[in-house]
């Protein structure tokens, strides 16, 4: 999303900085974007609890340093916004990924709940903030209701990126298949995405793409569930366009999603999707016709039992508020009015 941002703020005469707090070797970028890498490895010993404020005026100082004042600051992910929440920059803005009160007070204890909230809001209420979809400008409204600076901007798809990195070469050589794309975590529920495909009983194989901390229990559960001959764990791949290109259908079973990005993706490579209706992203995408009771697991079997007979049906066009150009008229939109 960063990148896709940059580079279409650049190709209309903008100049865009990322700033990373380590380097990355897959920063690619159409435009030329310059980058900076912040060394926040050196002052990690502080504790979180004091970190932002401490660093937040060397991260200012740093910017000043290398940028100058910009018209507009985006700050992306807990460890940033933890900073940026009290840098004292002109227009800081928070992006705001996946709804929180899914995302991190879910996961924590019952104990931690309160501690955790509080957490939030000494960071999330102190900025305005740019949510990447309606359902997380809502759990953000509801988590925090102070918060009274809130928009939302969906995140962008490159489309072009898109098509031209979806022209190598399938490492899947089978006839077809349906294809998963994401982390083996807990919100992105492969266990249900495997007892819906065992319950349906179709013949299509079931790829699945990705790496994580619960890979090996869903490979022990298809087993139990006897699919394994029909599932592929196809590991992680840095270009998975073309493995998406190739398949029947995209699926997703997710508790929650920011937006959904592996939706969008698959829609600009012309690709059916079934998702769950999660309570957000998926249902701001997709038809109600392409979506899925969370937890009802019949219906997600019927479901690609008639996505594997007829995957023509299930086809969605893209809309045209999630190409960069809009994204980026949005974000343009939020700069501060007397630098424009």
């Amino acid at each position: 999303m960063v990148l896709t941002l940059a580079d279409e703020l650049q190709a209309q005469g903008h100049t865009c900085h990322i700033i990373c707090f380590k380097r990355f070797q897959e920063l690619r970028s159409k435009q030329v974007v310059p980058n900076h890498i912040f060394p926040l490895e050196f002052l990690r010993w502080l504790p979180r609890s004091i970190r932002g404020p401490l660093v937040a005026p060397l991260l200012d100082r740093f910017i000043r340093l290398k940028i100058g004042i910009p018209d507009l600051v985006l700050s992306n992910l807990l460890p940033a916004d933890r900073i940026l929440s009290h840098s004292k920059l002109p227009n800081v803005q928070l992006v705001v990924h996946n709804t929180l009160s899914q995302e991190l007070l879910v996961s924590a204890k019952p104990d931690k709940q309160h501690e955790l909230r509080a957490m939030l809001a000494s960071i999330y209420a102190l900025k305005p903030c740019i949510c990447v979809s309606r359902g997380v400008l809502e759990d953000l409204q509801a988590l925090l209701p102070t918060q009274k600076q809130a928009v939302c901007i969906y995140n962008p798809v490159d489309l072009d990126l898109i098509a031209t990195s979806a022209q190598e070469p399938n490492p899947i050589k089978l006839p077809e298949y349906f294809i998963h794309v994401g982390k083996f975590k807990q919100a992105k529920r492969h266990d249900r995405l495997l007892r819906a495909y065992a319950l349906s009983a179709i013949k299509t194989p079931l790829v699945l793409v990705g790496q994580g901390e619960l890979l090996a229990s869903s490979q022990a559960l298809a087993e139990e569930l006897g699919i394994s001959e029909r599932v592929m764990f196809a590991g992680f791949h840095s270009n998975p366009y073309p493995l998406m290109a190739g398949a029947k259908g995209l699926l997703l079973a997710s508790d929650f999603e920011g937006l959904g990005l592996v939706i969008l993706e698959a829609l600009a490579l012309k690709v059916p999707v079934i998702s769950t209706d999660c309570p957000s992203g998926p249902n701001e995408i997709l038809p109600a016709a392409n979506l899925i009771a969370t937890d009802d697991l019949a219906s997600f079997a019927d479901k690609l039992r008639a996505l594997d007979q007829n995957p023509n049906a299930f086809q969605v066009e893209l809309n045209p508020e999630f190409a960069p150009r809009h994204a980026a008229q949005q974000y343009l939109a939020q700069t501060t009015p007397h630098k424009l």
